[in-house]
Order: structure tokens, then C-alpha cells, then sequence
């Protein structure tokens, strides 16, 4: 039996589904407003790009987890985890979605989906984040890739939702494709899951703007920081490390890129998850407890450091130089400030 195709943006409303779009709608706004005057914004918006181009490849059937993606986009290899299948094609597309979204867009939503669209009179009183929907299934139907699920940041930002695209913003849902039996089901589990994300990536700048205060705190209390200043800020570019990689980032040897780490680790700047593998790996706090390689602190958050106004002038500085450097090694960056 044929099921006719729902229209999205025009559902059957409920009480519960109006305070759905309205808890999105917020979620997505704190996160929008957060993210735009960040000191960390570039450092997030890469982690977040992860974020959502592993939840577009889970949506085309993708066997993959976020930390596939962290690693492939560092250079580092994860202890007890085989590389994705066709890495290189993955990270070919990675780095083209995000030299997409780092492009200055001014582009209106209709050209952001390529076919022809016939739409009702009334189309633009309807919520946007539905007309996202909407379009994002019209956008699936006519296109099978990966493309119109990391279409939706862009397009929520085309249709005024957000100032900038925010890449965490990925819902891939196979059933936009066809006309399922539970399509009233759809929008509820389409605003749930922007709704997490949202949350998620909030949760994520509060981690990255965190260990950026608590690594100038420390590098402002150290007598002789020396690399150290260098590795904590690659470590905002990239949170998962090697010494190899920092070896040839920073331009140390690998002996000394090791003892650097392993001093960081000491001082709770990067946590090591190699354990009794031969080539070692380190993760930023956070990550490492959200992809279980260390346990949730117990107890209440300590109290962030007050903020140390040279030593994050320092850090910044030095943000710029690791740009710099990283650029010369063919990564695509965008400027700290």
C-alpha cells in the first residue's frame, strides 16, 4: 500500500508537539547566542563539524562512532580501533563540508535545495524549523547522499534560526526518504533529536571554553611553561594527540614530545588512553570521559579558575602560531578571533 507524502511543516498540532518546537527553538537559541561570541568559537565549531558529519554517516548506514571521525580529522590513531573502511574518501568529505561552512554564505534557502519546489501560499507563516524539515525531505528524496542531512545547518541559518551555521545541528532520518506509516511520528523525533544536539553541543563549548581557562590558569602558575604553552593550545585545534603528531606539529622530537605529554597528563591537561599499547594517545579531559577511556568525576564540579588576563593574552597569541602552523600542514583553520 502507497502512503501519501506528509507535508512537515503543516502537522496536526498538539500541546505536546507546540511545546516541542518551542523547547528546540530555545535550546537552538541558547547555543546559537553562546557560540557566536565565544573566545573558542573556531576550536568548537571544528569539534562540532565532527559531531555532525558522524551523525550524517550514521544516517546513510555508516557503521562509524564520533571518535572514528575525532581521530581520522587529528591524524591520530585510536588504541583497539581499526581506521574507518574508505578513510580517505571520508576525510575528502569531511574537509570539504567543512571549507563549505567556513565560505561567507549569503545564499536564500531555495538555493540551498536543488530541485523544483512547489509550495502553498501560506509557506512562509509556518514555523521554520519545520519548513527545515520540509525541505530537508524534499532535498532526501531527490538526493540519496549524505548531502541533505549537512544541508540542515546551513539551512536553518538561510532560514533565520540561527546567525551562523552550527554543525552539530544533524538529524539524518532515513524515513524522510519515503512515506512511512508512522510519519506522525516524525516531527516529534526530528525536534528531540535537534533539540539534543542543541544541548549537546552547548554542553561541549562549556567543556572547550573550560579547559581553555583552566590551561592558562595553569600555564600562568607554571615558573617554566616552556612548551607547554604550545601543546595545550594545539590541543584546542586538536584534542586527540600523539607524540608523533605533536612531534612534527611543534617541532620537537619525539622523546620530548612525549615527556611533554606526559607532563600535561600529570597536570590533568590531556588524559592518556593508549594503556599498555606501544604507541601512546591522549584525549582532552572531557572527551575522555564521553567516550568512556576515563570515569565521570564524582562529586561537585570544582570552582573554574578566576580568569588570568595575561596568561590568556599569552594563550591566545599562541593560538594564532598554531594556526599558522597547522595551516603550512595543509589543515584547513579558521582565525581565533
Amino acid at each position: 500500500m502507497t502512503y501519501p507524502l506528509p507535508d512537515l511543516s503543516a502537522p496536526d498540532w498538539t500541546p505536546l508537539l507546540a511545546g516541542l518546537l518551542e523547547a528546540t527553538a530555545l535550546a537552538i537559541g541558547r547555543l546559537d547566542a553562546r557560540v557566536s561570541g565565544a573566545s573558542t568559537r573556531w576550536s568548537w565549531v571544528e569539534r562540532a563539524s565532527w559531531i555532525g558529519f558522524t551523525e550524517a554517516r550514521r544516517g546513510q548506514g555508516a557503521e562509524i562512532d564520533e571518535i572514528d571521525i575525532f581521530a581520522l580529522a587529528c591524524g591520530v590513531a585510536v588504541p583497539g580501533r581499526r581506521p574507518p573502511a574508505f578513510a580517505a574518501d571520508e576525510h575528502a568529505a569531511l574537509a570539504a563540508w567543512q571549507a563549505a561552512l567556513a565560505r561567507p554564505d549569503g545564499r536564500h534557502w531555495r538555493e540551498l535545495i536543488p530541485v523544483t519546489l512547489n509550495l502553498p501560499p501560506e509557506w512562509s507563516d509556518r514555523p521554520a524549523l519545520l519548513r527545515a524539515l520540509e525541505l530537508t525531505a524534499i532535498h532526501a528524496r531527490a538526493d540519496r547522499s549524505a548531502a541533505p542531512w549537512l544541508g540542515i545547518p546551513s539551512l536553518l541559518k538561510a532560514l533565520g534560526v540561527t546567525r551562523t551555521p552550527l554543525p552539530c545541528l544533524v538529524a539524518a532520518d532515513k524515513a524522510l526518504r519515503y512515506a512511512p506509516r508512522d510519519r506522525r511520528a516524525i516531527v516529534p523525533r526530528y525536534l528531540k533529536a535537534l533539540t539534543k544536539a542543541a544541548e549537546d553541543g552547548l554542553e561541549r563549548l562549556n567543556a572547550v571554553e573550560g579547559d581553555r581557562t583552566r590551561a592558562a590558569a595553569t600555564l600562568g602558575a607554571a615558573r617554566r611553561p616552556g612548551k607547554l604553552v604550545s601543546l595545550v593550545v594545539l590541543l584546542q585545534r586538536r584534542p586527540l594527540l600523539s607524540p608523533l603528531y605533536v612531534s612534527r606539529t611543534l617541532g620537537l622530537t619525539i622523546s620530548g614530545a612525549g615527556k611533554l605529554l606526559t607532563r600535561a597528563a600529570h597536570q590533568g591537561l590531556v588524559v592518556e588512553i593508549s594503556g599498555r599499547q606501544a604507541w601512546r594517545a591522549y584525549l582532552a579531559p572531557d572527551l575522555a570521559v564521553k567516550f568512556g577511556f576515563a570515569a565521570q568525576p564524582a562529586g561537585r564540579p570544582p570552582r573554574p579558575p578566576e580568569p588570568d588576563a595575561r596568561a590568556l593574552a599569552r594563550f591566545d597569541d599562541e593560538m594564532a602560531e598554531i594556526d599558522a602552523m597547522l595551516a603550512a600542514l595543509g589543515v584547513i583553520v579558521e582565525p581565533t578571533q
